[in-house]
């Protein structure tokens, strides 16, 4: 990631999520991600969304080709079946990202995030033991967040097989452990990609996101500091900072 002046204006845009009064965690994106519905992808069998989904997925197979017609609805199955997987598993986030390799080309990545009910234990604990029992962690490091929260972070390659018409390949994932202040919760972020020359730059990314991640809403203070109110409170430009 690049370096950016103190003279460049920092912008921070808020999705509309982050108002949701169900919401359990907050956390800010640097530009090129995209937020994924997962609950709209796998809506309550027999409810309205699912009967929106169904026409919204039926006018995509009507404008694919006639020959693709099958490989389409093929790969939509795909997509309803892992949102459920993702849900099953926990995910409440997920965002698409697009951007530039170093070598010109376009790296894409999958961010998820995860909230996880856990038996209280002291968050430094939790975060050591959380990445620990990950399976083949590598490059494992703690980290400290605003307020002097801790946090573990890890990376590693995984090779995924090759499958029909798709040869093996290697992808990155590096992975993110924050406990909540209550101790009875824990938050994961992964982020995994298939531009694993790219992998510093991702690191760098997700210990800039890792810093912003709050278990309260966060607008309140960053509304009063772009208003010019004064606050002790990390603000916009705190947040924006992160991404460097």
């Amino acid at each position: 990631m690049t370096e950016k002046s103190a003279e460049v204006p920092k912008r921070l845009f808020i999705d509309d999520s982050a108002r949701d009064p169900s919401s359990k965690i907050w956390y800010a994106l640097p530009g090129g991600f995209f937020d994924v519905p997962v609950d709209a992808l796998d809506p309550e069998p027999g409810s309205e969304r699912e009967a929106h989904l169904d026409q919204a997925l039926a006018l995509v197979l009507d404008l694919a080709p006639g020959d693709r017609r099958d490989r389409y609805a093929g790969a939509l199955r795909d997509v309803r079946f892992m949102a459920g997987q993702m849900r099953s598993e926990g995910i409440i986030g997920c965002s698409l990202g697009m951007h530039h390799a170093d070598d010109g080309s376009s790296a894409p990545s999958v961010l998820t995030v995860a909230l996880r009910d856990i038996e209280w234990a002291p968050a430094k604990v939790t975060a050591v033991r959380a990445v620990s029992l990950r399976e083949s962690a590598e490059n494992v490091a703690l980290l400290t967040l605003p307020g002097s929260r801790p946090a573990a972070i890890s990376d590693t390659l995984i090779t995924m097989p090759a499958l029909e018409g798709v040869p093996g390949h290697e992808v990155y994932q590096c992975n993110l452990y924050i406990p909540a202040p209550s101790g009875a919760q824990l938050g994961v972020l992964t982020l995994s990609t298939t531009a694993v020359a790219s992998r510093k730059h991702y690191r760098e990314l997700m210990e800039g996101i890792a810093h912003t991640v709050s278990f309260h809403d966060p607008l309140p203070e960053i509304e009063r500091t772009a208003r010019g109110d004064a606050t002790d409170g990390p603000g916009a430009n705190d947040i924006a900072s992160d991404f460097g």
